[in-house]
Protein backbone atom coordinates (compact mmCIF):
# COMPACT_ATOMS: atom_id res chain seq x y z
CA UNK A 1 0.00 0.00 0.00
CA UNK A 2 1.75 3.15 -1.21
CA UNK A 3 1.60 6.46 1.39
CA UNK A 4 2.63 9.77 0.76
CA UNK A 5 3.34 12.21 3.89
CA UNK A 6 2.24 15.98 4.20
CA UNK A 7 4.32 17.56 7.04
CA UNK A 8 7.63 16.58 8.53
CA UNK A 9 6.66 18.17 12.33
CA UNK A 10 6.67 16.36 15.74
CA UNK A 11 3.58 13.75 15.00
CA UNK A 12 5.03 13.11 11.67
CA UNK A 13 7.38 11.12 13.69
CA UNK A 14 5.14 9.39 15.82
CA UNK A 15 2.60 8.09 12.66
CA UNK A 16 6.45 6.87 10.48
CA UNK A 17 7.47 4.88 13.96
CA UNK A 18 4.12 3.38 13.68
CA UNK A 19 3.84 2.73 10.04
CA UNK A 20 7.46 0.91 10.04
CA UNK A 21 5.74 -1.77 12.07
CA UNK A 22 3.20 -2.40 9.34
CA UNK A 23 4.14 -5.07 6.77
CA UNK A 24 1.54 -3.34 4.35
CA UNK A 25 2.87 -0.04 4.57
CA UNK A 26 4.89 1.47 2.27
CA UNK A 27 5.76 4.90 2.78
CA UNK A 28 6.93 6.05 -0.86
CA UNK A 29 6.79 9.80 -0.40
CA UNK A 30 7.42 12.95 2.31
CA UNK A 31 6.39 16.21 1.18
CA UNK A 32 7.41 19.35 3.37
CA UNK A 33 9.08 23.05 3.42
CA UNK A 34 11.98 21.78 5.55
CA UNK A 35 13.43 19.91 3.02
CA UNK A 36 16.42 18.61 5.46
CA UNK A 37 14.02 17.11 7.99
CA UNK A 38 11.75 15.27 4.64
CA UNK A 39 14.90 13.84 3.87
CA UNK A 40 16.03 12.78 7.95
CA UNK A 41 12.28 10.98 7.80
CA UNK A 42 12.19 9.29 4.26
CA UNK A 43 16.37 8.20 4.61
CA UNK A 44 14.80 4.87 6.76
CA UNK A 45 12.17 4.19 4.22
CA UNK A 46 13.97 4.79 1.05
CA UNK A 47 11.08 8.04 0.07
CA UNK A 48 11.20 10.07 -2.22
CA UNK A 49 10.76 13.79 -1.01
CA UNK A 50 8.96 17.03 -1.96
CA UNK A 51 9.10 20.47 -1.07
CA UNK A 52 5.22 20.62 -1.40
CA UNK A 53 2.02 18.26 -1.48
CA UNK A 54 0.99 18.68 -5.09
CA UNK A 55 3.97 17.76 -7.10
CA UNK A 56 3.51 14.57 -4.68
CA UNK A 57 0.00 13.72 -5.38
CA UNK A 58 0.71 14.66 -8.84
CA UNK A 59 3.64 12.20 -9.51
CA UNK A 60 2.75 9.28 -6.77
CA UNK A 61 0.21 6.86 -7.44
CA UNK A 62 -0.89 6.35 -3.57
CA UNK A 63 -3.44 4.64 -1.90
CA UNK A 64 -3.46 6.67 1.23
CA UNK A 65 -2.14 9.36 2.28
CA UNK A 66 -1.41 11.45 5.99
CA UNK A 67 -1.91 14.80 6.05
CA UNK A 68 -0.12 15.82 9.49
CA UNK A 69 -0.01 19.82 9.23
CA UNK A 70 -1.09 22.22 12.20
CA UNK A 71 -4.76 23.59 11.70
CA UNK A 72 -4.52 26.89 9.60
CA UNK A 73 -2.85 25.08 6.62
CA UNK A 74 -6.22 23.06 5.98
CA UNK A 75 -8.67 23.58 2.47
CA UNK A 76 -7.21 23.17 -0.55
CA UNK A 77 -4.72 20.69 0.39
CA UNK A 78 -7.80 18.46 1.05
CA UNK A 79 -9.25 19.70 -2.40
CA UNK A 80 -6.01 18.50 -4.18
CA UNK A 81 -6.11 14.99 -2.32
CA UNK A 82 -9.59 14.25 -3.57
CA UNK A 83 -8.44 14.59 -6.94
CA UNK A 84 -5.21 11.64 -6.67
CA UNK A 85 -6.26 9.64 -3.61
CA UNK A 86 -9.03 7.76 -2.20
CA UNK A 87 -8.16 8.04 1.58
CA UNK A 88 -6.72 10.05 3.78
CA UNK A 89 -5.78 10.46 7.36
CA UNK A 90 -5.77 14.02 9.17
CA UNK A 91 -4.37 15.08 12.58
CA UNK A 92 -6.14 17.02 14.50
CA UNK A 93 -7.44 19.76 14.91
CA UNK A 94 -8.86 19.67 11.67
CA UNK A 95 -8.89 23.11 10.74
CA UNK A 96 -9.81 26.15 12.92
CA UNK A 97 -13.16 26.86 11.08
CA UNK A 98 -16.22 25.28 11.44
CA UNK A 99 -17.16 26.81 8.22
CA UNK A 100 -14.28 25.31 6.55
CA UNK A 101 -14.71 22.00 8.24
CA UNK A 102 -18.02 21.85 7.00
CA UNK A 103 -17.02 22.68 3.32
CA UNK A 104 -13.64 19.99 3.09
CA UNK A 105 -16.36 17.35 4.31
CA UNK A 106 -18.61 18.38 1.58
CA UNK A 107 -15.57 17.49 -0.47
CA UNK A 108 -14.66 14.69 0.80
CA UNK A 109 -18.30 13.24 0.08
CA UNK A 110 -18.34 14.16 -3.14
CA UNK A 111 -15.18 12.31 -3.53
CA UNK A 112 -16.25 9.59 -1.73
CA UNK A 113 -12.95 9.69 -0.14
CA UNK A 114 -12.44 7.91 2.96
CA UNK A 115 -11.40 9.90 6.25
CA UNK A 116 -9.97 8.76 9.44
CA UNK A 117 -8.75 11.82 11.98
CA UNK A 118 -6.16 11.33 14.55
CA UNK A 119 -8.02 10.89 17.85
CA UNK A 120 -5.61 8.34 18.25
CA UNK A 121 -6.76 7.92 22.12
CA UNK A 122 -10.11 6.00 21.18
CA UNK A 123 -7.73 3.32 20.06
CA UNK A 124 -5.83 3.07 23.39
CA UNK A 125 -6.83 -0.13 25.18
CA UNK A 126 -7.53 1.69 28.40
CA UNK A 127 -10.61 3.46 26.72
CA UNK A 128 -12.02 0.68 24.85
CA UNK A 129 -12.04 -1.36 28.50
CA UNK A 130 -13.46 2.00 29.98
CA UNK A 131 -16.32 1.80 27.62
CA UNK A 132 -18.15 -0.95 29.60
CA UNK A 133 -18.87 1.44 32.62
CA UNK A 134 -20.69 3.75 30.64
CA UNK A 135 -23.93 2.14 29.80
CA UNK A 136 -27.88 2.89 29.31
CA UNK A 137 -28.52 2.95 33.19
CA UNK A 138 -24.93 3.53 34.58
CA UNK A 139 -25.07 6.82 31.79
CA UNK A 140 -21.67 9.34 32.66
CA UNK A 141 -22.60 12.04 35.55
CA UNK A 142 -19.32 14.05 35.36
CA UNK A 143 -16.49 14.85 33.55
CA UNK A 144 -13.68 17.06 34.92
CA UNK A 145 -10.30 17.06 32.81
CA UNK A 146 -7.29 19.38 32.89
CA UNK A 147 -4.23 19.90 30.10
CA UNK A 148 -1.79 22.16 31.83
CA UNK A 149 1.59 21.64 30.41
CA UNK A 150 4.87 23.74 29.13
CA UNK A 151 3.62 25.73 26.08
CA UNK A 152 4.84 23.54 22.89
CA UNK A 153 7.67 24.96 20.53
CA UNK A 154 6.39 25.58 17.19
CA UNK A 155 6.09 29.45 16.64
CA UNK A 156 2.55 28.39 15.17
CA UNK A 157 0.93 27.35 18.07
CA UNK A 158 1.46 30.51 19.86
CA UNK A 159 -0.83 32.10 17.63
CA UNK A 160 -4.89 32.13 17.74
CA UNK A 161 -5.53 32.42 14.14
CA UNK A 162 -2.88 29.92 13.42
CA UNK A 163 -3.63 27.30 16.39
CA UNK A 164 -7.07 27.90 18.00
CA UNK A 165 -5.18 28.06 21.50
CA UNK A 166 -4.78 25.42 23.83
CA UNK A 167 -8.47 24.47 24.25
CA UNK A 168 -8.76 23.66 20.60
CA UNK A 169 -5.20 22.60 19.58
CA UNK A 170 -4.26 20.40 22.90
CA UNK A 171 -7.56 19.76 25.03
CA UNK A 172 -9.51 18.65 22.07
CA UNK A 173 -7.71 14.91 22.65
CA UNK A 174 -9.94 15.47 26.68
CA UNK A 175 -13.49 16.90 24.75
CA UNK A 176 -13.02 13.93 22.08
CA UNK A 177 -12.58 11.54 24.43
CA UNK A 178 -15.48 12.69 26.84
CA UNK A 179 -17.43 12.65 23.89
CA UNK A 180 -16.55 9.08 22.88
CA UNK A 181 -17.49 7.67 26.59
CA UNK A 182 -20.41 10.12 27.26
CA UNK A 183 -22.06 11.40 24.56
CA UNK A 184 -22.41 14.54 22.79
CA UNK A 185 -21.44 17.98 24.17
CA UNK A 186 -24.68 20.72 23.76
CA UNK A 187 -23.44 23.94 25.37
CA UNK A 188 -20.20 25.08 26.77
CA UNK A 189 -19.02 28.12 28.93
CA UNK A 190 -15.43 29.64 29.34
CA UNK A 191 -13.89 32.38 30.91
CA UNK A 192 -10.03 33.11 29.56
CA UNK A 193 -6.97 34.95 30.99
CA UNK A 194 -3.87 36.20 29.92
CA UNK A 195 -1.14 38.79 30.43
CA UNK A 196 1.08 36.32 33.15
CA UNK A 197 3.38 35.14 29.50
CA UNK A 198 5.21 38.29 29.07
CA UNK A 199 8.32 36.75 28.58
CA UNK A 200 7.02 34.94 25.47
CA UNK A 201 7.17 36.92 22.05
CA UNK A 202 4.65 36.71 19.23
CA UNK A 203 1.83 35.31 21.56
CA UNK A 204 -1.77 35.59 21.70
CA UNK A 205 -3.10 32.50 22.66
CA UNK A 206 -4.89 32.45 25.94
CA UNK A 207 -2.58 31.67 28.92
CA UNK A 208 -5.19 29.86 30.77
CA UNK A 209 -9.00 28.47 30.54
CA UNK A 210 -11.85 27.09 32.54
CA UNK A 211 -14.22 25.67 30.13
CA UNK A 212 -18.14 23.98 31.33
CA UNK A 213 -19.88 21.85 29.40
CA UNK A 214 -23.66 20.37 29.47
CA UNK A 215 -23.73 17.29 27.66
CA UNK A 216 -26.78 15.94 25.91
CA UNK A 217 -27.57 13.41 28.46
CA UNK A 218 -27.64 16.32 31.11
CA UNK A 219 -24.32 15.21 32.48
CA UNK A 220 -21.67 18.04 33.24
CA UNK A 221 -18.26 18.57 32.68
CA UNK A 222 -15.23 20.74 33.52
CA UNK A 223 -11.59 21.57 32.29
CA UNK A 224 -9.11 23.58 32.86
CA UNK A 225 -6.30 24.54 30.49
CA UNK A 226 -2.73 26.11 30.55
CA UNK A 227 0.47 26.94 28.42
CA UNK A 228 2.03 28.86 31.73
CA UNK A 229 4.30 25.97 33.25
CA UNK A 230 7.74 26.78 33.20
CA UNK A 231 9.48 23.04 33.35
CA UNK A 232 8.81 20.61 36.68
CA UNK A 233 4.93 21.11 37.87
CA UNK A 234 3.50 20.33 34.22
CA UNK A 235 4.63 16.84 33.81
CA UNK A 236 1.55 15.25 34.96
CA UNK A 237 -0.44 18.45 33.82
CA UNK A 238 -3.00 15.80 31.99
CA UNK A 239 -5.42 14.00 33.16
CA UNK A 240 -9.77 12.87 32.87
CA UNK A 241 -11.88 11.81 35.00
CA UNK A 242 -15.35 10.68 33.92
CA UNK A 243 -17.96 9.18 36.81
CA UNK A 244 -20.98 7.48 36.62
CA UNK A 245 -23.32 6.17 40.10
CA UNK A 246 -20.85 3.18 40.42
CA UNK A 247 -17.26 3.88 38.99
CA UNK A 248 -14.87 6.61 38.41
CA UNK A 249 -12.61 6.39 35.05
CA UNK A 250 -9.32 7.82 35.78
CA UNK A 251 -7.15 8.77 32.37
CA UNK A 252 -3.70 10.31 33.57
CA UNK A 253 -0.47 11.74 31.41
CA UNK A 254 0.60 11.46 27.83
CA UNK A 255 -0.15 7.70 28.00
CA UNK A 256 -3.44 7.98 28.75
CA UNK A 257 -3.21 4.98 31.33
CA UNK A 258 -6.49 4.36 33.23
CA UNK A 259 -7.88 3.34 36.17
CA UNK A 260 -11.45 2.32 37.02
CA UNK A 261 -12.49 3.29 40.86
CA UNK A 262 -15.60 1.19 42.27
CA UNK A 263 -17.87 2.29 44.97
CA UNK A 264 -16.69 -0.43 46.75
CA UNK A 265 -13.15 0.89 46.77
CA UNK A 266 -11.78 -1.56 44.60
CA UNK A 267 -9.17 -0.25 42.13
CA UNK A 268 -8.37 -2.01 38.46
CA UNK A 269 -5.53 -1.09 36.03
CA UNK A 270 -6.38 -0.03 32.87
CA UNK A 271 -2.90 -0.04 31.05
CA UNK A 272 -2.20 1.84 27.73
CA UNK A 273 0.68 -0.29 26.36
CA UNK A 274 0.34 -0.80 23.03
CA UNK A 275 1.00 2.09 20.32
CA UNK A 276 -2.32 4.25 19.92
CA UNK A 277 -0.50 5.29 16.62
CA UNK A 278 -0.13 2.11 15.50
CA UNK A 279 -3.41 0.89 16.65
CA UNK A 280 -4.91 3.77 14.45
CA UNK A 281 -3.05 3.76 11.56
CA UNK A 282 -3.50 -0.02 11.30
CA UNK A 283 -7.34 0.20 11.49
CA UNK A 284 -6.83 3.28 8.94
CA UNK A 285 -4.92 1.05 6.66
CA UNK A 286 -7.26 -1.73 7.00
CA UNK A 287 -10.30 0.54 6.15
CA UNK A 288 -8.27 1.63 3.18
CA UNK A 289 -8.05 -1.83 1.13
CA UNK A 290 -11.35 -3.32 2.69
CA UNK A 291 -12.90 0.33 1.41
CA UNK A 292 -15.08 -0.67 4.92
CA UNK A 293 -14.61 2.44 7.18
CA UNK A 294 -16.27 0.13 10.06
CA UNK A 295 -12.77 0.18 12.04
CA UNK A 296 -11.89 3.79 11.87
CA UNK A 297 -13.36 4.72 15.41
CA UNK A 298 -13.21 8.64 14.43
CA UNK A 299 -14.28 10.12 10.91
CA UNK A 300 -13.87 13.26 9.33
CA UNK A 301 -17.81 14.74 10.46
CA UNK A 302 -17.86 13.14 13.70
CA UNK A 303 -14.29 15.39 14.71
CA UNK A 304 -16.60 17.82 13.09
CA UNK A 305 -18.76 17.55 16.94
CA UNK A 306 -15.69 17.68 18.83
CA UNK A 307 -13.90 20.80 16.84
CA UNK A 308 -17.41 22.60 17.75
CA UNK A 309 -17.22 21.98 21.07
CA UNK A 310 -13.83 23.57 21.40
CA UNK A 311 -14.72 26.56 18.99
CA UNK A 312 -17.74 27.46 21.11
CA UNK A 313 -15.43 27.94 24.46
CA UNK A 314 -13.34 29.92 22.16
CA UNK A 315 -16.70 31.88 21.39
CA UNK A 316 -17.89 32.08 25.31
CA UNK A 317 -14.57 33.04 26.48
CA UNK A 318 -13.70 35.35 23.62
CA UNK A 319 -17.05 37.15 22.60
CA UNK A 320 -19.24 36.66 25.49
CA UNK A 321 -17.40 37.05 28.71
CA UNK A 322 -17.87 33.18 29.76
CA UNK A 323 -21.96 33.75 28.89
CA UNK A 324 -23.44 29.82 27.60
CA UNK A 325 -23.22 29.22 24.11
CA UNK A 326 -24.90 26.49 22.09
CA UNK A 327 -22.64 23.98 20.64
CA UNK A 328 -23.49 23.76 16.65
CA UNK A 329 -25.43 20.68 15.34
CA UNK A 330 -22.96 18.98 12.87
Amino acid sequence: MKIGIIGTGWVAEKHLNALQQIDEADVVAIAGRNQARAQELATPFGAKTYESHLPMLERESLDAVFILLPPHLHGDLERACTEHVGAALIEKPITTSLEQAQAINDIFKKAGTLVSVGYQNRYRESAQRARACFTDTTPGIMANGWWIEQMPPPPWWRRMEQSGGQFVEQCTHLVDLSRYLMGEITEVSAYRTGGFMTDVPDFNVDDAMIVNVRFKSGALGSYSTGCFPIGGHSQTGISLNLSTRKERVVFESWDFNGKIHSGEGEVLELPSKADPFLLQNKAFLKATASKDPSAILSDYEDAMKTLAVTLAANESAREHEGAPVKVRSI
